[in-house]
């Protein structure tokens, strides 16, 4: 299929490479931007060797002349399982098509993590040899039963959309507000988020279908079934990201690992605190290869 509006970058070539590349992707707002500290860290063991791609959706930063209209994004969540959604396919299946060991290490965050755990359901045999899953777990939850009174938090969906149906200045100021006081975002372009917010196309929708998802329609047992280690860190706000059972799951494993980040983390913990993360990402055996005999 044509990819018309998602992107993807070779950020580091590995003329020799013999193992999976590594394959890093970011949701709303931003860009591959905030990985930048990861991609340089090649020295490091678990990046070494590997060549590094970045998938970018359309945003204000790195690839804002293609922002997909309501057409196709309605049209492709009815029809084809979401349009970006399968870009994102695209450009992974072909990845995996270049990987000297037909495998990706994976390492995504918000809709990034959403559309990668999306392409690994479909795929009974996921070509994954790792995953670093930030904020956002295998499969989501809106009942009660499951997030109590903070399944409510899903309605945020519907503020961040009026960027996108009343692209005003005035409501710049307030999604960046917004974004900046109540979930803990930084940047210097705050005015500018808006930009971002066709991710949140589905918004007013959502308040319509939310007070039946609280009690359980379109109810997706939670997904647990993939074979590749997992390393998963979240914030603590991040919780309706998740599922209790995805996390009891990776607790079980002995090759996989969960940190939930206390007070004061937000959930751009990834761009405001690399060095953390990162600090656990070289620490995860998966991800450090075996010495040469």
């Amino acid at each position: 299929m044509d990819v018309l509006y998602c992107r993807r970058d070779r950020v580091h070539a590995e003329p020799k490479a013999a193992r999976s590349p590594a394959v890093f992707l970011h949701g709303f707002p931003d860009s591959s931007d905030i990985f930048e500290k990861y991609v340089v860290d090649t020295a490091a063991a678990w990046l070494n060797g590997r060549e590094i791609f970045t998938i970018d959706f359309p945003n204000r930063r790195t690839n804002p002349d293609r922002v997909p209209p309501l057409s196709l994004l309605v049209a492709g969540e009815l029809w084809h399982g979401g349009s970006l959604q399968r870009e994102v396919d695209a450009l992974l299946d072909a990845t995996v098509a270049e990987s000297p060991t037909g495998k990706l290490l994976l390492v995504a965050h918000d809709w990034g993590a959403t559309c990668a755990w999306s392409w690994i359901r479909r795929r009974p045999s996921a070509p994954v040899e790792a995953m670093v899953s930030l904020s956002v777990g295998s499969s989501f939850r809106y009942d009660v039963l499951e997030h109590g009174v903070g399944a409510l938090q899903w309605a945020y969906s519907a503020v961040f959309s009026l960027g996108y149906y009343l692209p005003h200045r005035w409501i710049g100021r307030l999604i960046g507000n917004l974004a900046k006081h109540a979930a803990g975002y930084r940047a210097d372009d705050l005015d500018e988020v808006y930009r971002d917010a066709w991710h949140y196309w589905y918004g007013p929708f959502e308040l319509l279908l939310l007070p039946l998802k609280l009690v359980g329609f379109r109810y997706v047992p939670p997904f647990v079934g993939f074979p590749f280690p997992v390393l998963y860190i979240r914030a603590e706000s991040d919780r309706i990201a998740t599922t209790a059972a995805f996390e009891s799951h990776l607790r079980e494993r002995p090759d996989c690992r969960v940190l939930v980040l206390g007070t004061g983390f937000s959930h751009w913990f990834p761009e405001q605190h690399p060095d953390l993360v990162l600090a656990q990402i070289r620490d995860f055996p998966p991800l450090r290869p075996e010495p040469a005999l």
